[in-house]
């Protein structure tokens, strides 16, 4: 066998990578059934058994919604299917967080803000009770930061 599989007009898969999305698919489904899982992606679930026997290969939309049930970009999936990257590790993202510019740093600190601590609804205030709010929930969101990486650092990740 010649170790490449016909995907779409000219695209060959390799076995390989339908091996590793097949494993990545089942990772992704978790605990789930097929059946659960294939209406969560809006699929029939014979398209989820032909994934995880590597019969066939998830479209772009889905690749993405697994991806991110891996807690990866769709880019770096493909990359990692494809063997191109070792993955993203935290040195990584350290690393990139080293060099970028100050903007991105902060846009990346609120959005981390927001998902540990997302914005309670009707906080908004007018003039000082404003500025006094976004300064109470900044400090919130830190405390939440430094005890997550407090408890991180306890449990050895």
């Amino acid at each position: 066998m010649s170790g490449k599989i016909g995907y779409g007009p000219g695209l060959p898969v390799d076995e390989g990578v339908l091996k590793k999305l097949a494993i990545a698919v089942q990772e992704a489904r978790g605990d789930r059934s097929q059946r659960e899982f294939s209406k969560l992606l809006e699929v029939s679930q014979s398209t989820v058994q032909q994934w995880e026997n590597g019969k066939n290969v998830p479209s772009l939309e889905n690749l993405e919604k697994i991806a991110r049930m891996k807690g990866m970009l769709v880019e770096d999936f493909v990359a990692y299917l494809y063997d191109r990257t070792r993955g993203i590790t935290s040195k990584d993202i350290l690393d990139r967080v080293e060099v970028m510019p100050s903007r991105d740093f902060a846009q990346i600190l609120h959005v981390i803000g927001d998902r540990l601590a997302p914005p309670e609804e009707g906080s908004q205030g007018k003039g000082a009770e404003k500025g006094k709010g976004k300064r109470v929930k900044a400090e919130k969101r830190l405390r939440l930061v430094r005890e997550r990486q407090k408890d991180a650092v306890e449990l050895g990740e």
